[in-house]
């Protein structure tokens, strides 16, 4: 299994994002007659009392090196004590390029055994091309890091480092091979990289001992999915009286904090994505007659997102959000607007994207459905906006001929005139984003649309709804 495979297993399982880090300090250890049974002895103990409250654990290559070959020795017996369900983040912090990186990265996976590690950048994708190369591994890049001086260097510049790394290393591999570390103790950089990378994990260290709040950094970092995020701890954990009780106090602790944080996400989100759709003309205000025929004081263009790369962006991430619960083969998007949103959203998460055709080819293959799919497959709809529902119906109907099977269909923006509920009369689950009533709430908070023009557009809807 990939280290994304198991980690999220057990992020399920044990209902943590608690990652306990193994920093061993000799007078810590139990009493034995050589440094090797010393630290495995302590190790073990961790880890048996610990297993079922962590997502990952994160030993820390110098406190084990320090302690010379038996420290190694240690290192790799401890690592043997992990269950081989839960994966191993070693805390290494290479970076070099050539035959020495892949020296590294051969040690790191086939002499220690671990399914991650920690890596600076400085030297760019020469020096972490090597760690890339196994299947399943994965990395967590050095990004704004949790120590009172960081900003020296990674603050440095415009855009700041820490800015250029997150974006740069996104070009390096997809979401389940790139991740960064930024501190708990540094909350706007944290919350700018969320921004930045919407769906790549995030490695937060800071959490107690460095005075970082666990909520704040829930808050900042977490995505709307209440995943993205790893709560690492060393000492608040390995060297209490009560290991078992502290970490298992610490994982309560992030769920009841990530249900609160998730949900302001959720609004934030929604909020955000509103006003930047309003900001480039995709919300429009005035006389306008839709698809369906119907009269509308307010009209919803997203063909012109295609012309804003950050507003596609955003757009994808929610539609990605949205798709995280439910079960797929395919991704089928709507024609003719949702496709290039589609094309984005399945790219970045490596699914397949198909679409059903208004019309035939009169020529070559004259096939209604574009892509590669078989009969069974399920797959679910992708639209940008539903008004009446009669678009998704049609695309429907066509990969239902096909014999594929579809359940649900994700959309942007439910207008709510009847959409929602002509597609529940064929068996679809609809799950919008955001209503037009999220929508014109968080234009009018942002003072984006005046009081008349919010309720006028409020009675339309309300008159469409009581008609």
């Amino acid at each position: 299994m990939s280290f994304i495979n198991k980690m999220e297993t057990a992020i399920d399982r044990n209902k943590s994002l608690l990652c306990v880090g193994l920093d061993p300090r000799e007078d810590c250890l139990p009493p034995g007659a050589d440094i090797e049974t010393r630290l495995t002895d302590w190790g073990r103990n961790i880890i048996d009392q610990t297993a079922d409250q962590v997502c990952c654990y994160k030993p820390n290559f110098a406190f084990y090196e320090q302690a010379g070959p038996a420290g190694l020795q240690a290192l790799k017996n401890t690592i043997a004590c992990i269950p081989e369900e839960i994966p191993v983040l070693l805390d290494v912090k290479r970076g070099d390029i050539g035959s020495t990186a892949a020296a590294y990265a051969a040690a790191a996976y086939h002499v220690w055994g671990a399914d991650a590690v920690t890596l600076n950048p400085y030297l760019g994708v020469d020096s972490i091309s090597p760690f890339l190369e196994l299947p399943g591994k994965m990395i967590f890049l050095l990004c704004y890091t949790s120590n009172p001086s960081a900003a020296q260097i990674q603050e440095h510049g415009n855009p700041p480092l820490f800015e250029h790394i997150a974006r740069q290393a996104q070009t390096w591999g997809d979401t389940g091979q790139i991740g960064f570390v930024v501190g708990a103790t540094q909350l706007k950089a944290l919350n700018r990289v969320r921004h930045l990378c919407p769906h790549h994990w995030i490695l937060a260290p800071g959490v107690g001992a460095q005075g970082g709040s666990l909520v704040d950094a829930l808050r900042a970092g977490i995505r709307a999915d209440g995943k993205g995020l790893i709560i690492p701890v060393s000492r608040g954990v390995i060297f209490e009286e009560d290991v078992r009780q502290s970490a298992n106090q610490l994982r309560i602790q992030i769920q009841e904090g990530l249900a609160e944080a998730r949900h302001g996400k959720q609004d934030t989100t929604r909020a955000d994505l509103a006003e930047a759709l309003f900001q480039a003309g995709c919300v429009q205000f005035g006389n306008f007659t839709l698809a369906s025929g119907q009269k509308s004081p307010i009209y919803i263009d997203l063909r012109r997102a295609v012309s804003y790369p950050d507003l596609i962006k955003r757009m994808s991430a929610a539609y990605m959000d949205l798709l995280d619960g439910i079960s797929y083969d395919h991704i089928a998007s709507v024609p003719y607007a949702a496709l290039p949103i589609g094309a984005v959203v399945a790219s970045g998460l490596r699914a397949s994207l198909i679409y059903p055709r208004k019309n035939a080819k009169d020529h070559g293959t004259a096939k209604m459905i574009e892509g590669s799919f078989s009969s069974g497959d399920r797959a679910v709809l992708l639209e940008d906006v539903v008004t009446s529902g009669g678009s998704v119906i049609s695309a429907v109907k066509t990969l239902r001929a096909a014999g594929l099977v579809i359940s649900d269909a994700v959309v942007l923006v439910d207008r709510q005139q009847g959409g929602g509920e002509l597609l529940e009369s064929a068996g679809l689950c609809l799950h919008p984003v955001m209503t037009i009533n999220d929508l014109l709430q968080a234009l009018k908070t942002a003072s984006l649309i005046d009081h008349a023009t919010f309720t006028g557009a409020i009675e339309y809807l309300d008159g469409i709804n009581a008609g």
